[in-house]
């Protein structure tokens, strides 16, 4: 505060400058208690709100949590269900392949016989064949009788 001089009188001094003074200076010390009163309340409010968004925070940071957890969680079995179904891809692919594989084994061994049949039946047909030609061969046409004689037979 500043040093205020007062008037010097008799008995000290001036008796209403220092009441004046005392009660401007009770005045702003009133006045400065209301104000430290208002910023004790403005901060317990402000320490109540920073308390509140502390709970929240923790509240937001716990539940981000376990939903990290969960999106963890999610991400194991989805692999998990994956790999599944690659095994279960490549067993029935497998299976396939052993099926396709069979079938075309199956079906070669019929084409191995149609080939064996046919080649037997190509000998037989060219024996055939051949005792044919043998038996034209030996087929002796008897001749022809004169066609002139036949005609002198329908007249008479």
């Amino acid at each position: 505060m500043s040093e205020r001089q007062f008037d010097i009188m008799k008995n000290g001094y001036n008796r209403y400058q220092v009441e004046d003074y005392l009660s401007d200076l009770e005045n702003r010390m009133a006045m400065l208690h209301r104000k430290v009163e208002m910023y004790r309340q403005r901060s317990e409010e402000v320490e109540k709100q920073l308390n509140q968004i502390k709970e929240e925070y923790h509240h937001v940071v716990h539940n981000l949590s376990m939903k990290e957890k969960a999106a963890e969680e999610m991400a194991r079995i989805a692999m998990k269900e994956a790999n599944v179904i690659v095994d279960t891809a490549q067993m029935n692919a497998d299976v396939i392949v052993k099926e396709a594989l069979m079938t075309a084994r199956s079906i070669l061994l019929d084409i191995a016989k149609l080939g064996n049949e046919a080649s037997e039946l190509k000998g037989t047909m060219y024996e055939q064949l051949e005792s044919l030609s043998k038996a034209l061969d030996a087929f002796e046409v008897p001749p022809i009788p004169d066609m002139d004689l036949l005609k002198e037979k329908e007249i008479q």
